[in-house]
């Protein structure tokens, strides 16, 4: 990894505290970007559980994972600092107005979290208070100031509450926290005290004396809020807070015209010689504009205030919800750390006389973080000595001035005066003590020396130096016991610390038990929790299961009732189809005897109407009743059923019927009669040839798209798919006021190589065939070869052969090799059929049975014959083609076509297909 991918970026961030401990700033919380905006989430513990911090000696960024629990209330806390402890009080949950009270302080030394007092409902919830570490009376506490929040359970009556139109409450509550007994306590308040405020800056200004500086209040009744100005300086001294406001007249401004605003970040500056002044930056004044501009006061100790404008880029200054902390970096040099913000503020209108800002962070990544350099000029006034952004503090400029700096601190922190403790006032008490006595010691000893000169007396002499003696013994000996003790002590203590270190040991041990059985109980939890969520899934689905089971019982009575009727229907259609199989044997030997007696009458070539008409009442089969003088060989009944892709294949007579998805609406059924012909009176287009059976369909009902009708032909098109452009469909009306059946020739059809099949898409049907066209070469007089096509009239769709053309003068040349069964028979042979058919009709009425194995033997053997067939047509000439023709008609004889048509079901639709190809 680079070292460009290793730094970490710094993320924009609003409403938060950025305190400086040594040489590094501190950063936790805060609005940002991806702010989660619920309560408690996994996601929101994990992005508050890091802390950033920004060090002074590389400039930059990095992330912290903390250990503990981090405060809830993450956005407009109180933050401040003693020692190497953060202090975070209070605080916006995210959502809502969700806010806390709870204490929670950040060990930087460890990183870890640690609740000094949980959130408390009888204490007000609040975000946008203040918060100072002060020390009185020898004790540390911490100072907690106003600030926004729901209605407290608990009021105290020296304080104020003021609710806001959103149902808030704006306090000017204080509260004392000491440090030492971890006990919150209210005080006593004295002097001006501030009414109830929030989003105001507090500032320690000494061990026990603090300023305050703008705000936002209530109008009178609090439906109105306004933004100000004040300045309030207060003491703390045995439990009690007092408050002094300073007037307007009481600031000397030069001028300048001081404006109310919120949301500043403000910080307290000093220097070696120099007195505590208060610098304010930023905000929000009353008419939600940023205002920009940085105000320095002076003199805030002495009484006698001073206030002047320092001149700073609006990229410094254009900012509101920021931080400000002040490092000093010499005796004369201090250092303005300003950190995030936002730049702008929208408002929407959301209640009547209330609003709701819609915050725009700073994203430059120049503005996020910015130092500014003061200095105390010899002419003794703070000036602006450079402005860093962030190209700045990555420059090597800044790295130089650092350490610079840093030189500089390190000696002037080592001349500062060390404030002794009270224990060490109390040793340098002791020590004074002790130094006095050995001066009236030194003094007696003096006397004593004197007193023995003056005597001259040896024994006295001798005595006292016998008696000092004993006395250095005994302080020997006092001596040499102190050392006893001293080393025995040190032993003590050398196994006293062994002895903690083994007690940590065992702690540490028992707390990783602890962990880990907290862990089994919670894994063993969540499979409890599972099983259970397992179980009413299970007891659910049982149920729904059982009340299927119900239903499908039900259901299964009411099918097996309807099975019995249905049952009961069929043996009762079975003896009416019984009954009409004999009426309709009766009719055929009726008809038989009929043409008999025709044929006696009748000399002449005509041919009536031979199909038999279908004994059904459905409508598109009676539309292709009026047929005339055609030879039927079968009809077929098909039912298109919804709005599915369907395909009816009538394989035996080579047809084809694909229907489209959505020709039809998903309720409605449309009934298909097809009627296959293999003669009549046809007649074609000039120098055209029929390859393959005429057909007749027709609709009960138009449908909504067309319809794919797929033909076989007999043209072999293997390896020539150059032929396809010689065959045409051709078509007629089913209903023509005279004969013969007038065909004309259709564009659109296409032709496969493959499977010998052609298609048409068609709306309107009537009767349809294939034609091939003929090829004319002029090789004689032309007179007579043109009109060949003319004379094709033909009973039994018969071809004139290429022989009879020629003698014309033409030759004609066939492009048809073969042709369908059925398909070539030519006038003649039409009569030696219909000679045949009384007695035909005599032996199928004997046969009985017989007639549907013969169906169902023509059926299979279909294709076979069309191949021997259409090769005897080809070799063996006219005499053996009127022989088949008499056996084909005995065969499509429409006396023994299964009359009993009834409706098929589309059963090999596809809803494939529109997207297949038929080859």
């Amino acid at each position: 990894m680079s070292d460009k991918q290793s730094i970490y970026e710094f993320k924009e961030r609003a409403g938060h505290s950025a305190p400086v401990i040594g040489e590094s700033l501190y950063l936790w919380g805060g609005e940002q970007f991806d702010f989660p905006y619920v309560h408690d989430s996994p996601r929101k513990r994990k992005l508050f559980s890091t802390v950033e911090t920004f060090s002074f000696s590389s400039a930059r960024w990095s992330s912290h994972l903390t250990r503990g629990t981090p405060p809830l209330g993450v956005v407009d806390y109180s933050c401040t600092t003693f020692r190497s402890n953060i202090y975070y009080y209070a605080g916006w949950c995210g959502h809502d107005h969700c806010h806390y009270n709870s204490l929670t302080v950040l060990n930087t030394l460890t990183m870890s979290w640690t609740q000094l007092h949980p959130n408390d409902e009888s204490m007000m919830e609040k975000s946008r208070a203040g918060m100072l570490s002060l020390e009185f009376d020898g004790t540390d506490y911490l100072l907690m100031v106003g600030g926004l929040g729901p209605t407290p359970a608990v009021k105290h009556p020296q304080f104020q509450y003021e609710q806001i139109p959103d149902g808030r409450v704006r306090t000017n509550e204080q509260l004392l926290y000491n440090l030492s007994n971890r006990q919150f306590t209210v005080p006593s308040v004295s002097g001006q005290c501030c009414p109830p405020t929030s989003t105001f800056t507090i500032n320690k200004i000494n061990q026990n004396k603090g300023i305050m500086f703008g705000r936002t209040l209530s109008h009178v009744g609090g439906f109105d809020t306004f933004n100000t100005n004040k300045v309030y300086i207060f003491n703390v001294t045995h439990n009690t807070i007092h408050w002094e406001s300073i007037k307007k007249g009481s600031i000397f401004v030069g001028g300048l015209q001081l404006k109310g605003r919120c949301a500043h970040a403000s910080a307290i500056i000093s220097g070696d010689s120099t007195l505590p002044a208060l610098v304010v930056i930023g905000g929000w004044d009353e008419n939600n504009q940023s205002v920009n501009e940085c105000l320095l006061f002076d003199n805030i100790t002495t009484g006698q205030f001073s206030c002047k404008k320092i001149p700073l880029p609006e990229s410094v200054t254009g900012r509101y919800a920021h931080s400000l902390t002040a490092v000093t970096m010499s005796p004369h040099c201090v250092w303005l750390v300003i950190v995030g913000g936002c730049e702008e503020s929208q408002y929407v209108d959301f209640k009547i006389r209330v609003k709701v800002p819609t915050n725009t962070f700073i994203t430059d990544t120049n503005r996020q973080i910015m130092i500014i350099e003061l200095v105390y000029s010899e002419a003794g006034e703070w000036m602006v000595q450079s402005v860093l952004d962030g190209n700045d503090l990555t420059s090597k400029k800044y790295q130089e001035k650092y350490s610079s700096y840093n030189k500089t601190k390190t000696w002037w922190m080592n001349q500062l005066m060390e404030y002794p403790t009270e224990k060490e006032m109390e040793l340098q008490r002791y020590n004074q003590l002790l130094q006095e006595k050995l001066r009236v010691f030194y003094q007696d000893k003096v006397s004593l020396q004197e007193a023995l000169v003056e005597a001259n007396k040896q024994e006295v002499l001798k005595a006292q130096v016998q008696s000092i003696q004993e006395e250095k013994q005994i302080i020997t000996e006092d001596n040499e016991k102190l050392r006893a003790t001293v080393a025995y002590n040190e032993v003590y203590i050398t196994e006293i610390e062994e002895e903690k270190k083994q007690v940590e040991e065992e702690k540490r041990k028992v707390e990783d038990k602890y962990k880990q059985a907290k862990k089994e109980k919670k894994q063993a939890e969540e499979e409890k929790r599972q099983l259970e969520e397992q179980y009413l899934i299970d007891k659910q689905t049982t149920k729904e299961l059982k009340a299927k089971v119900a239903v499908n019982d039900v259901y299964i009575t009411e099918l097996e009732e309807e099975n019995e009727k249905v049952e009961k229907q069929y043996h009762k259609e079975k003896e009416i189809t019984k009954e009409l199989k004999a009426k309709v044997a009766e009719n055929e030997l009726y008809t038989a005897k009929l043409m008999k007696e025709k044929e006696q009458w009748s000399q002449v070539k005509e041919t009536d109407s031979i199909g038999l008409q279908f004994n059904y009442l459905i409508p598109s089969m009676d539309n292709l009743d009026c047929l005339s003088d055609v030879q039927v060989a079968e009809k077929k009944l098909f039912l298109i059923q919804g709005d599915k892709p369907q395909l009816m294949n009538w394989e035996k007579y080579g047809v084809r019927i694909g229907v489209e998805e959505g020709s039809l609406l998903s309720s409605e059924t449309v009934e298909a009669a097809v009627v296959a012909l293999v003669g009549g009176q046809f007649q074609f287009p000039p120098n055209t040839v029929l390859v393959s059976a005429v057909y007749a369909v027709s609709l009960s009902k138009p449908l909504l798209k067309r319809l794919k009708l797929e033909i076989q032909h007999c043209v072999d098109l293997t390896g020539r798919p150059a032929l396809n452009r010689y065959l045409k469909f051709a078509i007629a009306p089913v209903s023509t006021p005279s004969l013969p059946y007038q065909f004309s020739t259709v564009e659109g059809g296409e032709f496969s190589s493959k499977g010998g099949y052609g298609f048409i898409e068609r709306k309107d049907f009537c009767l349809v065939c294939i034609l091939g066209l003929l090829i004319v070469s002029m090789t004689g007089g032309g007179g007579k070869g043109g009109g060949g096509g003319g004379n094709q009239q033909q009973q039994g769709a018969g071809v004139v052969p290429a022989a009879q053309q020629q003698q014309g003068g033409d030759a004609l040349t066939v492009l048809v090799q073969q042709q369908q069964p059925g398909v070539n028979q030519q006038t003649q042979e039409q009569q030696g059929e219909q000679s045949q058919e009384g007695q035909e009709e005599e032996g199928e009425l004997q046969g009985g049975n017989q007639q549907g194995e013969r169906q169902s033997q023509e059926q299979s053997e279909l294709p076979e014959q069309q191949q021997q067939e259409g090769g005897q047509h080809e070799a063996e000439g006219g005499h053996q083609e009127g022989d088949r023709g008499q056996e084909e008609g005995h065969k499509d004889d429409p006396v023994h076509i299964e009359t009993a048509t009834d409706a098929v079901p589309c059963t090999e639709s596809s809803s494939d297909y529109a997207n297949s190809k038929y080859q």
